[in-house]
């Protein structure tokens, strides 16, 4: 009877000790099955906030992390006997837990990630500067800084540039703490050639003159007389109080236009057809605000038709400038320096469309574009050697900075501007095709991309509109018919709205290419398609 009460009591015993291993095992494997369901939904409700997977790979997203939830569940409990083959299965499921786990919040915090990248690069207001003011003193004046400067005389620009000069005054007076008196000269040129006559001791000029008088053979050899010792920056309302309040003669002056928002968006961009003016500003530094715009392509997109027309304008094209109350003519690239909104209708007004987006990219934006993509390859019909770099014709393929390189140079063609306009548009072309390629791997490398654009790309396309372009393309990996077109003209100088008393080189328009182009753009927005005998 001892015994076999001691062999009741001990049964019982492991029973209760059984029993409090399968609840610890219970309480062990529900922690984590219950951890990978939180991670796999936190990685769910990323996808699907991040706007840009199809439906299709949205639900087959979340039809695996329920799948892999369910075979853990099953590595975890199945099988009551223990035993290696147990144990065995116990271990595979914590590992696959925990690798499950860490890539679901991984994942998460990518798109995630992803998502805010795409907000940074999307605007939708004004730029924070309207103009940003260059303090020039003689090269080899002994000043070093603006603080040496306090008994020099200043000279600034008139006329409709006052706005700007008298709130950069204000600010180098405020910093200083004391009042200088300014002088102001009708042109950027005469302030300039005061300058260098030593007439005034400091060349108050917005940034963007000084890379005009450049283009001038009377200053082209400004870097060598000039040197600069600060920079102020003109947020808008600074610029609008002195616009009501500055000193300056204004007497002949061409009032300047203001100008409004000149794109007005689609409302469904993956579905209609829409315009989007490309602008390559000349400028290397971040969060550029108005420059000169050395490409100015219109894409039109249709993506029910899969068309895409590119189509290039000269940057020295001769027309009016809509910030001209007189209609004074310039050229296109200076229309940028009074802001994207004065190229955008300038270029309307030239083919008689609607503008519906912009992206600025600079230099470095290009480069480092190019580069996160793999680089791209092009036909490059005619050989040519720049700065420092050979491009043989036939296929080539090209890095980022071989990139700006190939869609910059003028000088080694004939045909100057328009050969480099149609290298741009190659370029451009051999983008869109790296971007859209069924085979591209882009995707993991998506976010590395959009890190690199910060600061030196801006649009004014929302977010959501970029997400629904992606998903429209991950939905059917389709092949676009892409084509080129650029209008072109003949060369002459002339003045110009930006230059009124110094002639530069600029391109009289050839309107019937103009009107060839409005043309190609009515056809892509009413589902046409182009082909080679409509070029």
């Amino acid at each position: 009877m001892k015994h076999t009460f001691e062999k009741v009591k001990y049964d019982q015993e492991q029973k209760a000790k059984e029993k409090k291993q399968k609840r610890r095992w219970r309480n062990f494997a529900g922690f984590f099955l219950t951890a990978q369901l939180l991670a796999s939904g936190y990685a769910f409700f990323r996808a699907a906030t991040l706007g840009m997977l199809p439906n299709k790979l949205l639900f087959s997203f979340g039809g695996i992390l329920l799948i892999l939830l369910f075979i853990n569940y099953l590595l975890f409990f199945a099988g009551s006997k223990p035993g290696a083959a147990r144990t065995f299965r116990r271990f595979i499921a914590l590992v696959l837990s925990v690798a499950i786990c860490a890539g679901s919040l991984y994942a998460g915090n990518f798109m995630h990630e992803v998502n805010n990248t795409v907000k940074e690069i999307t605007i939708s207001d004004k730029a924070a500067s309207v103009a940003t003011m260059n303090l020039y003193v003689r090269y080899k004046d002994p000043a070093q800084s603006i603080v040496d400067c306090k008994s020099y005389k200043f000279g600034v620009i008139g006329g409709y540039d006052s706005p700007a000069s008298f709130a950069a005054m204000k600010k180098i007076n405020s910093s200083l703490g004391t009042s200088i008196e300014a002088s102001d000269y009708a042109s950027s040129s005469e302030v300039t050639d005061a300058l260098f006559k030593n007439e005034i001791g400091v060349l108050v000029i917005e940034q963007n003159y000084v890379e005009i008088l450049k283009e001038t053979e009377q200053f082209a050899d400004f870097d060598d007389k000039a040197r600069l010792i600060s920079t102020v920056d003109i947020t808008p309302e600074e610029y609008a109080a002195a616009e009501t309040s500055h000193p300056y003669s204004t007497a002949g002056a061409d009032k300047p236009v203001e100008i409004d928002t000149a794109t007005e968006k689609v409302e469904k961009v993956h579905q209609e057809p829409f315009v989007v003016y490309i602008s390559g500003s000349d400028t290397r530094e971040k969060m550029f605000q108005v420059s000169r715009s050395d490409v100015n392509i219109l894409m039109v997109v249709n993506p029910q038709t899969k068309q895409i027309l590119l189509l290039n304008t000269p940057r020295d094209y001769f027309i009016p400038n809509p910030r001209s109350s007189y209609g004074t003519k310039d050229k296109l690239t200076h229309l940028g320096i009074y802001g994207v909104d004065c190229s955008i209708t300038g270029l309307e007004n030239l083919y008689d469309c609607d503008i519906n987006y912009y992206v600025q990219i600079n230099f470095t934006g290009a480069e480092k574009l190019i580069d996160d993509i793999g680089g791209v390859s092009i036909n490059n019909p005619q050989s040519f050697y720049a700065r420092g770099y050979s491009f043989p014709a036939g296929d080539i393929t090209l890095n980022g900075p071989q990139a700006v390189v190939f869609a910059r140079e003028r000088y080694a063609f004939a045909s100057g501007d328009n050969m480099r306009g149609q290298n741009q548009m190659r370029l451009i072309t051999a983008i869109i095709n790296k971007l859209t390629s069924s085979n591209s791997k882009l995707l993991l490398n998506y976010k590395s991309i959009l890190e690199d654009l910060q600061g030196f790309i801006v649009t004014n396309m929302e977010a959501e509109e970029i997400d629904n372009l992606v998903k429209m393309q991950l939905d059917d990996l389709a092949t676009w018919n892409i084509k080129s077109y650029a209008v072109v003209g003949d060369g002459g100088f002339d003045y110009t709205y930006s230059m009124s008393n110094q002639k530069l080189y600029v391109t009289y328009p050839d309107y019937s290419s103009v009107d060839k182009g409005t043309e190609l753009i009515n056809k892509v927005l009413t589902g046409g398609t182009i082909t080679d005998d409509d070029l």
